[in-house]
């Protein structure tokens, strides 16, 4: 499923949160809404749902619309035929697993081959073993998974997510990132993923929204994003950003502790290491400038070095 928003504005009291936006999500497609707190990630997400009434636009899906200010247009979130996968779960804890997983199904009175969709969304989860049992008798990554179930069992041409493994451990976090992935491109449904995380960003989307402030910063895909930002705030918050001037930026990669015969000498001072297990990460500074640098040695905290930057690696913005 296509979706478009043309013109989507939103204010709370004095405060505009959503500046006028156009974006377009291709079908099939996986796009990640990225920026800090407060950008207004969340809530572009939520009048997509239908959860928030934006201010002024139009919002489509394919050729339907489901909101036009203009024309008085306002579908409600049940009737727009999303999944939505909540950052804290959100399971109904006296419900089991299966109760929990058919509950969408029941609330759109579709319980013809109820059974047949329930144990089908639980085993594209791997969870047809703990049909019984409740949320509490689960890890956090099973009730994560119990979450997905309960989103795809209404067959949605769309899954909005926001933040669903922010409250995950680290390893755990990057488990569900392979699978979450793999099994939205399996089921071959259009995603919205929302979070603050740049890993997870880069690491599953075909396209990222940076936001900032209400703003799209920039829309483009993850290489793009990383290897061309289009503002100052985009190259700071995607990656490390290395200033040589206020309008030319290299990534940590573009530098090292060799020179070749196309780079740049600049003498700069270690002021922190850290180890990254691959490689140790310095950071270093000229008095001025604070850049970071990944090596293969560790070197003293207050050492002078030379760095050489890659000339065709600069990037202006």
């Amino acid at each position: 499923m296509d979706i478009s928003l043309r013109g989507i504005t939103k204010r709370f009291g004095e405060n505009t949160v959503i500046q006028k936006t156009d974006m377009f999500f291709p079908s099939g497609g996986f796009t990640t809404l990225l920026g800090p707190s407060g950008c207004g990630k969340t809530t572009l997400l939520r009048m997509l749902a239908g959860l928030e009434t934006p201010d002024t636009g139009e919002i489509r899906f394919d050729d339907r619309c489901v909101f036009s200010a203009e024309q008085g247009i306002n579908l409600p979130p049940e009737k727009r035929g999303l999944g939505f996968v909540f950052q804290d779960f959100a399971l109904w804890p006296h419900m089991t697993v299966y109760e929990n997983v058919a509950f969408g199904l029941r609330a759109q009175k579709r319980t013809q081959n109820l059974d047949a969709s329930v144990k089908k969304a639980l085993e594209a989860v791997r969870l047809a073993a703990f049909s019984s049992r409740y949320p509490h008798q689960l890890s956090g990554g099973q009730q994560q998974r119990v979450a997905i179930a309960r989103a795809i069992v209404i067959e949605p041409k769309c899954i909005l997510f926001d933040e669903p493994l922010s409250a995950l451990d680290a390893l755990l976090r990057e488990e569900m990132r392979v699978e979450l992935k793999s099994l939205v491109s399996q089921l071959g449904v259009t995603a919205i993923f929302v979070t603050h995380d740049q890993t997870e960003a880069m690491s599953m989307s075909d396209r990222i929204a940076v936001l900032s402030e209400g703003v799209v910063e920039q829309f483009d895909t993850p290489e793009v994003i990383y290897s061309r930002p289009a503002t100052k705030f985009v190259a700071e918050f995607v990656g490390h950003s290395n200033w040589l001037d206020d309008n030319r930026m290299v990534r940590p990669e573009a530098v090292s502790l060799s020179p070749s015969a196309d780079s740049e000498e600049y003498r700069m001072k270690v002021y922190a290491v850290q180890f990254l297990g691959g490689c140790y990460e310095l950071r270093l500074h000229n008095g001025t400038a604070q850049w970071t640098v990944n090596s293969s040695v560790r070197l003293p905290v207050n050492d002078e070095v030379a760095v050489y930057v890659n000339k065709q690696m600069i990037h202006k913005l």
